[in-house]
């Protein structure tokens, strides 16, 4: 892993090319479902991890990777920073400091067993099934 001195996440304005994108997409499809967007989020710090051995991500690179509606793959992403810091309340990644993150061995368990909702629950200790729902719950068809 590559460790370098990091700008303030607010002023980090990432672009990515064509292929890293499609991989990355590439890398969410292979879940076979839409995620939640919380979950989907997850996955891309994972895959900027594995992929491009990435030490640190923000917001700004979820918003760059982040799957388009038409695509399918994940819900709608409000607020990348936000949903970075309450996966790192739960463990899933750990605040660097100034807006940057990284995935831990819990958040790197979860996106593996992704999409076994039980599974998930299981990892992240929860009571209940739905907590560690994975996918998206689609409403019925209102006609």
């Amino acid at each position: 892993m590559t460790t370098s001195v990091r700008p303030l996440s607010r002023a980090y304005h990432p672009t990515y090319d064509a292929v890293t994108r499609r991989d990355a997409l590439e890398f969410l499809r292979e879940k076979g479902c839409a995620l939640r967007p919380a979950y989907a989020a997850l996955c891309i710090v994972y895959f900027l991890h594995d992929s491009l051995e990435r030490d640190a991500v923000c917001g700004a690179d979820i918003r760059a990777l982040f799957p388009r509606h038409a695509d399918g793959l994940a819900g709608p992403l409000r607020n990348a920073h936000d949903i970075l810091r309450r996966a790192g309340v739960r463990g899933l990644v750990e605040s660097l400091g100034d807006g940057w993150y990284a995935i831990t061995s819990l958040g790197r368990v979860v996106v593996e067993a992704l999409p076994d909702d039980e599974q998930v629950a299981l990892l992240r200790g929860c009571r209940t099934v739905s907590c560690g729902m994975g996918r998206r719950r689609i409403g019925a068809p209102t006609f």
